[in-house]
């Protein structure tokens, strides 16, 4: 029986204003992955599915708080119909913020058995996912429609939508110093349900043919997650700029002995 080589991983930690450790895989913000929704991804269904055009938008999104849900309600209200597959499922709005606000939430979202507010699916999949027949071609409208006004498609969509794939994972020490692991999600991040992922992009080649690094590419998406010099950071250990800071000497006076 032959014994696999172990693969390695580089990491590399900044520390930011509040004293906080941030901890990036090093070896996936060096990488060329990129999002692929449209051009070959497969889905994450059980079987891989690239004909669907509907990437990981399968399901309805999560949303993690009312500020979220408030947010993506609001740019709701203004899509337009040619951005927009499924703006029939939008009801029609009165003109009173708060009336259509819950007329909207009623509309187009629900709550799961655990009690979370998610998106609506039509058709098999979220109510936001344009078919690749529609005019914009496949893909998110909240993203056609923030990329059309130069917004960072961040600021329209779910959390959980930009998020992917990157994870955060938080650790706080004995001594309330917090540490943030930041790398890209797994298969085995989902538990039992990634057994079912009959293709994730984090771990397929097709997925890895960007023209950046992911610190780059995903810039925006580290700035809301880490703040902008972290960011900043990273993109300029791994572009090279930045020069490697020696530690400071310590000297030690040792008593002489007599």
């Amino acid at each position: 029986m032959t014994t696999q080589q172990p693969r390695a991983r580089e990491w590399i930690s900044f520390v930011d204003d509040d004293a906080e450790t941030w901890m990036f895989d090093l070896t996936y913000f060096r990488s060329n992955w990129k999002c692929i929704f449209g051009e070959g991804c497969a889905g994450i269904e059980s079987q891989p599915d690239v004909a669907g055009s509907r990437g990981c938008c399968s399901y309805g999104a999560h949303f993690v708080d009312d500020d979220d849900l408030t947010r993506v309600i609001d740019v709701a209200a203004a899509l337009p119909a040619n951005l927009w597959q499924n703006h029939g499922e939008r009801p029609s709005l009165s003109g009173d913020r708060a009336t259509d606000h819950d007329a909207l939430v009623e509309a187009l979202t629900f709550i799961d058995d655990d009690g979370d507010r998610l998106t609506k699916a039509v058709d098999g999949a979220c109510v936001f996912h344009n078919r690749s027949d529609f005019a914009t071609g496949a893909g998110c409208a909240l993203h056609v429609a923030a990329v059309m006004s130069e917004i960072e498609p961040l600021e329209w969509k779910p959390e959980v939508c930009w998020q992917l794939p990157l994870r955060v994972d938080h650790h706080l020490d004995d001594y309330d110093k917090s540490t943030h692991f930041v790398r890209q999600w797994t298969r085995d991040d989902w538990g039992e349900a990634g057994e079912d992922l009959g293709w994730w992009c984090a771990e397929a080649p097709e997925a890895y043919v960007g023209t950046d690094n992911v610190a780059t590419y995903l810039r925006a998406e580290i700035t809301a997650l880490a703040g902008a010099s972290i960011a900043q950071g990273l993109v300029d250990y791994i572009d090279g700029l930045r020069n490697i800071e020696s530690l400071p000497s310590v000297t030690v006076d040792f008593p002489t002995r007599k």
